[in-house]
């Protein structure tokens, strides 16, 4: 199956395009999936990046996407705080289009959602996760650079 990539008009997020369409990000932790998701492997001229599948049923960031939102302020190099970040399946990729020069400050209440939030902040170093009520800023204003 040859898929190849194909740059979105929001930066950052990309299409492959292949037997099926989907909308993929490049992966910040080649090798490592999130939730299950597929990852797909591209080699040009010798160099490998790997993407992986945002699934829009999933993220509502990627639906808004696929269904053709005006501005996307999510870009490479921006720091996003992300309020109801649960178990980071969308703040993954959030974490792969703000890439390395980007942050992600990833708040969720929940410990259940917390663990596994923790999780994907131990492979990603640009996601800082808050575990504290999204409700009251001043608990976690001091964690935000």
């Amino acid at each position: 199956s040859h898929t190849h990539i194909q740059a979105h008009r929001h930066a950052g997020v990309f299409v492959a395009k292949g037997k099926d369409d989907a909308l993929v990000t490049k992966n910040m932790v080649p090798g490592d999936a999130v939730y299950g998701e597929k990852r797909i492997s591209v080699e040009v001229q010798g160099v490998k990046t790997e993407y992986r599948v945002w699934n829009p049923f999933r993220s509502k960031v990627a639906a808004a996407i696929l269904g053709g939102i005006d501005e996307l302020p999510i870009k490479p190099g921006e720091k996003v705080l992300y309020l109801g970040a649960a178990s980071g399946t969308t703040v993954s990729h959030v974490s792969d289009i703000v890439g390395p020069e980007g942050l992600v400050y990833a708040v969720e209440f929940s410990h259940r959602s917390g663990r596994d939030l923790l999780a994907v902040a131990k492979r990603r170093t640009n996601v800082v996760p808050i575990v504290e009520d999204a409700r009251h800023p001043h608990k976690y204003r001091m964690l935000i650079g």
